[in-house]
């Protein structure tokens, strides 16, 4: 197994902007760096939720099916188009509060918000297919290299959101101005009704 190529595969895409890198920006910025962890935590149970699924077959399955792909699909840009009229609509009072107080019910809606955005992606699972084969030595035992290809991947997501949080966190005095927050609120809520749309009406590839 070249695990290093591995590696620098998984650096690559984690820290490539997409729906799990914006909503982690977003929720660091109107929750705080702690509460949006918890998001980050729900993309990280996405993520080995889909590698599961890839490892007992499922995805094959959703790769072979049209019909099942196109589903998740449509579910998937939905979902993210919500998202973005959320946040497109967000009140001016989003960003008011300078040091949010650690709220459990915003971790439980952040880690299913996550953790939904991950799950309805279907891209995911193509990822998963058809990546992993790549670097799994079929002369030696499967599972283990699974797992910690599983482990390597979750942990540069976890990683890479992370560090988008923290960088969040240093602009925070400049995103809570009100004419730079509701443009704020536009360009995010923009980009994930693109993300929602682009996934909607693409082709399976």
């Amino acid at each position: 197994m070249d695990y290093l190529l591995f590696f620098t595969i998984c650096i690559a895409a984690t820290f490539s902007p997409g729906p799990a890198v914006l909503l982690t920006v977003k929720n660091s910025t109107v929750y705080g760096v702690e509460q949006a962890v918890s998001g980050i935590l729900g993309n990280v149970a996405a993520m080995i939720t889909m590698a599961g699924l890839s490892a007992t077959g499922l995805g094959a399955l959703l790769l072979a099916s049209e019909s099942l792909f196109l589903f998740i699909k449509m579910v998937g840009g939905i979902y993210l188009v919500f998202l973005g009229i959320k946040t497109w609509s967000s009140n001016k009072h989003t960003f008011e509060n300078y040091e949010p107080q650690v709220n459990a019910n915003n971790r439980k809606i952040l880690f299913i918000e996550a953790y939904l955005v991950g799950v309805t992606n279907p891209k995911a699972i193509v990822f998963y297919s058809a990546l992993f084969p790549q670097f799994i030595e079929v002369e030696h035992s499967i599972i283990p290299q699974f797992i910690l290809l599983t482990l390597t991947f979750t942990s540069s997501s976890f990683l890479a959101l992370l560090t988008y949080a923290l960088v969040t966190k240093k602009l925070k005095f400049w995103l809570i101005k009100e004419k730079v927050r509701a443009t704020f609120n536009k360009v995010t809520g923009g980009i994930f009704i693109g993300f929602g749309l682009s996934l909607i009406i693409s082709n399976k590839t």
